[in-house]
């Protein structure tokens, strides 16, 4: 883990797009900005481990479908190309 020290509005950068910025350091916590492009999720940990056991759990219904039903009904079956490429 690489562990920055930064004082109110100072940054970091991560890559070429996202910017992390100080806004205040508080009692309550320290509040932090975030830019990123719109093409790349942000989200606090603990609501991005929600949405992967939400998925892990999407992902196991789909698999417990009947065997009388086949897997392509749900989209589940061999992706199709489009557009030529």
């Amino acid at each position: 883990m690489l562990v920055f020290s930064r004082r109110r509005n100072e940054a970091v950068i991560i890559g070429d797009g996202i910017e992390i910025v100080v806004l205040s350091c508080g009692r309550e916590g320290v509040r932090l900005g975030v830019r990123a492009p719109l093409s790349v999720p942000v989200h606090r940990k603990e609501i991005y481990e929600q949405i992967c056991e939400e998925n892990r759990q999407a992902a196991g219904a789909l698999g417990a479908a009947p065997a009388s039903e086949p897997a392509a009904a749900e989209g589940g079956g061999k992706p199709t190309r489009r557009g030529g490429r």
